[in-house]
């Protein structure tokens, strides 16, 4: 496991709520942890609000750019060597599984690496795995990325130099990856998507009875 990806409550300080005591951690790379690989968080979480700039077109979105979409929100770097290019592996594989509503599907990746991750940067590299706008990538400010990072209980530290001679060790975050609705909400936490057994299927049946009912 590399030493970026930490084990972290996705959960600590988060109103102090804990989901039926269960320690929500997340996912290395080479294993999913043990326990559900999606976690109900309906009412548990606040709504989805940001303010960032999306990459691919220059312009600021916010959460209501997202309505309508099932969206899954993920936080990392482009110079993650393990469980970014992973989680964003595994929701190319998801989008088929999708059906008709694989087009609606958002894959918001929010970069903490905000020395390095350029928007040129973080445009290519959130391409690699999928077309805009399915695939969006977001950058913020050091206070966006903060207030959006605290909002759903993300734990992450980065260098303040453009260029960090070690970015495995410097950068560190935790992996949680969120489903939402497309009514803003929060469904789940997909606790083993960053890793190698993903339960892609019951996601994408999450995702289909979320919008079929929308």
């Amino acid at each position: 496991m590399s030493r970026h990806a930490l084990d972290r409550r996705a959960m600590l300080g988060l109103s102090g709520f804990a989901l039926g005591g269960l320690a929500l951690r997340s996912a290395s790379a080479e294993s999913a942890p043990a326990g559900p690989a999606i976690i109900p968080l309906e009412g548990h979480l606040p709504p989805l609000a940001l303010h960032m700039q999306d990459v691919e077109t220059g312009q600021t979105v916010t959460a209501s750019t997202f309505r309508g979409h099932p969206v899954i929100l993920y936080f990392g770097f482009t110079r993650c060597p393990d469980t970014c290019p992973l989680t964003l592996q595994n929701a190319a594989k998801l989008v088929p599984l999708l059906g008709k509503y694989g087009k609606d599907l958002r894959v918001v990746f929010v970069t903490v690496d905000l020395a390095y991750d350029t928007a040129a940067r973080l445009k290519t590299f959130v391409a690699k795995f999928g077309p805009p706008p399915v695939f969006t990538g977001l950058r913020g400010t050091p206070a966006e990325l903060k207030a959006l990072a605290q909002r759903f209980g993300v734990y992450y530290r980065a260098p303040t130099g453009p260029d960090s001679p070690d970015p495995e060790g410097a950068i560190r975050h935790s992996s949680a990856t969120y489903l939402f609705g497309p009514n803003g909400w929060a469904i789940a936490l997909l606790a083993t998507f960053p890793s190698s057994r993903p339960d892609l299927p019951g996601v994408a049946a999450l995702i289909r009875k979320t919008m079929d009912n929308y």
